[in-house]
């Protein structure tokens, strides 16, 4: 199993975000291949972002939030909300992974 972590940025963070940015990617970096991915939340145009979306490989709901709370942004204040959710891999780079349990 895995969790996602859904995080939504409370509006106009573009300073404190970009000044923070390489210290988010190396708390990204720093979990290697536990990070299933992670990317940014963007407007419909594309130009702003919302807030992000990682998915953490593990069963440990603690070790999840413990992730999204020594996040960079989450400890800056940038983030408006953010949700810890269980998720069961099932498709993976179009490809079914195995029989629903």
């Amino acid at each position: 199993m895995a969790y996602l972590i859904y995080a939504i940025d409370f509006e106009n963070q573009e300073e404190i975000r970009e000044s923070l940015r390489e210290a988010h990617r190396q708390h990204l970096r720093s979990v290697g291949r536990k990070l299933i991915g992670s990317g940014a939340l963007l407007d419909d145009d594309g130009k702003n972002i919302l807030g992000g979306i990682s998915l953490l490989d593990t069963d440990d709901k603690d070790e999840a939030v413990r992730f999204a709370e020594q996040d960079p942004y989450a400890k800056a204040g940038i983030r408006q909300e953010t949700k810890i959710i269980r998720w069961r891999r099932r498709w993976l780079d179009g490809e079914f992974l195995g029989k629903e349990i």
